[in-house]
């Protein structure tokens, strides 16, 4: 079941993201980073209750086993563009549509406020097919810095109206 994220699921929001990191940028980003990363981490869960209405979850089995986080732009676009931060599946999860419900349920959210939509991945990244796929249209890069080393993003576009 895709849903709006409530307080409670903080917790599992934070484990699923920092799952996610540890498998989808290991041999990307440092090990000893992501070695660093704590589902548990008191701080984290706090941050993620903060911002609670930016997130869905799939829940399956009384599990959360996804979650999207979405909401305005950060990348100096335009008023009529919004922008998924995030977007990850458990990895035992993976293949069976979750991520493309939650997109489609982000896109639902976000179309009320806005006609664009950007989701930036790593360029070395796989989810680069995972949103050639969906439909989004390659419109440039940008960096992503994580401890004073500059990765490249690849920028995809969606139209929502």
């Amino acid at each position: 079941m895709i849903r709006k994220a409530n307080i409670n699921d903080a917790k599992d929001i934070v484990r699923v993201n920092v799952m996610g990191w540890k498998n989808t940028y290991r041999n990307i980003f440092p090990q000893t980073f992501l070695d660093s990363l704590d589902s548990e981490d008191e701080n984290s869960i706090r941050k993620c209750q903060e911002k609670i209405n930016q997130y869905a979850v799939c829940e399956i089995d009384n599990k959360i086993v996804a979650m999207v986080r979405y909401g305005r732009n950060k990348k100096n676009y335009d008023d009529s563009y919004a922008e998924i931060y995030a977007l990850y599946v458990d990895d035992s999860y993976k293949k069976q549509g979750i991520g493309s419900k939650l997109v489609a349920f982000a896109f639902e959210e976000l179309k009320k406020e806005y006609d664009y939509v950007l989701i930036s991945t790593l360029v070395n990244n796989s989810a680069n097919e995972f949103y050639k796929k969906i439909g989004g249209k390659f419109v440039g890069n940008c960096d992503f810095l994580l401890d004073d080393k500059k990765f490249v993003e690849n920028i995809y576009e969606f139209l929502l109206k």
